[in-house]
């Protein structure tokens, strides 16, 4: 039996605080010496706070272990990817995504040595669109999701899906519920409970083993082990501007001075480094779990790039679309919807191009619609000209997008993505083909529409304006269903 993997992750966000660089340094120290990897999700502002602090030996630290992307800003955003991916048109999100994420990701490859190998935005500041510029910057793997569950790992968006929602076990312990008092500044939270924490941590873990799940994501912030309270928890509520005279809300400059946060005790501090010491050891003597990093758990699932299907594998495709219209495992590998139909298509237009049936035809990794699917009110007779028409269109739309298109028009007849599809499996999956083929209007998804990660998609944070709906990245996150896959390990 496959042992689940266990990922250690740390969001590395604190900018304000120095006692949060002496933590991250002692954390980073503490599982080098249990011998087991750690996963440090590093904000743009952290790593650049790092280097202007001439904290030389936190980020040497650091290269003992793996290094993530946790967004370019944490508070002082030009704009969060909450806002303007549910505000903006799908091109231009993606180009402020790029625009936005892209130095940041630059800035903690260059301070930490290491290119990040996981995304995850935090606080559900995030949006399809965003997750797409991360993975046209270089990012192949995302440790979030689209704000609800996934079923066990897969590929959802051309990114390796390790997700964080239900299967997180908190490193904090009881850390959380004091509150500041000014009545009594002086006052911190009583010292932790070294054996009581351990011991607490060990069933919460175990609790989450049982469950059969694929992965645990044991994850903590830095700051906690030296903060009382969270970090700029004063200043949340002043993170943008009031919207100005055009009514548009805006950022403050950047490189405000915020509120230093309240300290814990040394003692306090200490003992939670005492539990958090043990139960590293506890994790590594472990024999039944894979405590590893996200690069490990990609490298054992990705497909060799520029893989091809030969024709009696894409035949089996068509019939397993036929039979269920989602994605489909063929040789080694699998395909997500919208790979499927980008290959039966480039299929069919080799056949209009060439006058014969391919011996080969390549894979290619395509994500979803990003615009409401258009939907047919009645059967659709395709003739066979239609489908050749319609096959060039797809190929030529995809490759000059990335994505399928939400809806086609092939000579007066108007389908979605999921009626060519069916359309061209019945094509493909005939012996010879026919003259026209009749396709019932399906639901303009694939049936793993169901899963919670699509059939929930949405985005959620602190950063969010008031009244805040996440209508268009729910639609997005729904419809990137098309692009999903089960991973296959090698």
């Amino acid at each position: 039996m496959t042992k689940p993997y266990v990922f250690i992750g740390f969001d590395t966000e604190d900018p304000i605080n120095p006692e949060a660089d002496d933590v991250l340094l002692r954390l980073a120290q503490t599982y080098s010496k249990a011998g087991i990897p750690a996963c440090f999700f590093m904000v743009g502002e952290k790593a650049r706070l790092l280097r202007s602090r001439g904290r030389k030996d936190v980020l040497s630290a650091l290269r003992d272990h793996e290094i993530e992307y946790h967004g370019n800003y944490w508070f002082e955003y030009p704009e969060p990817a909450l806002v303007y991916g549910n505000r903006d048109p799908w091109d231009q999100a993606v180009q402020k995504g790029r625009a936005i994420e892209t130095p940041g990701l630059q800035d903690v490859a260059e301070i930490t040595g290491q290119f990040p190998v996981a995304t995850c935005q935090h606080q559900n500041n995030h949006s399809p669109a965003t997750t797409h510029a991360m993975q046209q910057s270089g990012v192949k793997v995302w440790n979030g999701g689209l704000g609800a569950k996934l079923d066990g790992i897969g590929w959802v968006m051309n990114l390796f899906t390790v997700g964080r929602h239900s299967r997180t076990v908190s490193s904090q312990g009881s850390w959380g519920s004091f509150q500041f008092d000014p009545d009594q500044p002086n006052r911190r939270p009583p010292k932790m409970d070294p054996k009581a924490e351990l011991a607490n941590f060990q069933q919460r873990f175990d609790a989450q083993l049982e469950t059969g799940t694929t992965h645990i994501n044991i994850l903590g912030h830095p700051t906690c082990w030296a903060m009382a309270e969270w970090w700029g928890w004063y200043d949340w509520s002043a993170a943008f501007r009031h919207a100005s005279l055009d009514g548009a809300p805006g950022p403050y400059p950047q490189g405000r001075q915020w509120d230093r946060g309240v300290t814990r005790t040394r003692a306090d501090i200490d003992a939670h480094f005492e539990w958090t010491a043990a139960a590293a050891r506890w994790l590594a003597r472990r024999k039944d779990i894979n405590v590893t990093t996200f690069a490990d758990a990609l490298a054992e699932h990705a497909d060799p790039p520029g893989a091809w299907l030969t024709d009696s594998q894409i035949r089996s495709v068509a019939r397993q679309i036929l039979k269920r219209l989602d994605h489909t495992r063929v040789g080694k590998t699998t395909l997500s919807a919208a790979d499927a139909l980008y290959v039966l298509a480039q299929h069919v237009r080799f056949m209009l191009a060439e006058h014969r049936r391919p011996e080969h035809t390549q894979i290619r990794r395509t994500i979803g619609p990003v615009e409401e699917v258009y939907t047919p009110s009645k059967e659709i007779r395709f003739k066979r000209q239609n489908l050749l028409v319609a096959s060039r269109h797809l190929v030529e739309y995809a490759n000059a997008s990335g994505r399928l298109p939400h809806t086609l028009r092939l000579h007066g007849i108007d389908c979605g993505p999921g009626e060519l599809l069916v359309a061209l499996a019945q094509m493909v999956a005939a012996e010879k083909l026919p003259d026209f083929v009749t396709v019932q209007p399906t639901v303009g998804v694939p049936l793993c529409v169901s899963m919670d990660c699509f059939s929930k998609a949405t985005a959620g944070s602190s950063h969010a304006t008031p009244g805040y709906t996440p209508t268009q990245i729910h639609l997005q996150g729904r419809l990137q269903s098309w692009s999903y896959r089960p991973a296959v390990k090698k």
